[in-house]
């Protein structure tokens, strides 16, 4: 950063490479997951990553709240997880025993009734 404490041209491009590192694959693992449960009422997903804390945030959101409950209790909750990390590994960003990913399941319904229908209310 320049004396003034104005970003340059060069401390723009050195934030959007840090920044493109930081989401390398995520989307391909968004769209990866949504095609393979998108027939289990997958709805949304949405993928993160945190480097301070080294680790990703994986949001997935099913249409209704009951069927969050009903993919815990069927396992497909945990058959989700499992994919996610086969996911983050196919796209290059470690391997089963280094990622560390901070999973949240949530519906649609509720982005709805307390979020006003905007996932990035929810997401903050």
């Amino acid at each position: 950063m320049s004396s003034s404490n104005i970003p340059t041209d060069e401390d723009f491009k050195r934030a959007e490479a840090a920044d493109a590192e930081r989401n390398r694959g995520l989307s391909d693992v968004s769209s990866s997951i949504l095609r393979r449960f998108g027939g289990n009422d997958v709805h949304e997903v949405f993928m993160f990553f945190s480097p301070r804390k080294d680790v990703f945030g994986a949001f997935i959101f099913f249409r209704m709240d009951e069927q969050i409950r009903a993919a815990e209790k069927s396992g497909l909750s945990s058959q989700i997880k499992n994919a996610v990390v086969e996911e983050l590994e196919r796209v290059g960003r470690g391997n089963r025993d280094t990622i560390k990913v901070d999973f949240e399941f949530d519906s649609h319904e509720n982005v709805e009734a307390n979020f006003e229908g905007d996932y990035y209310l929810r997401l903050r």
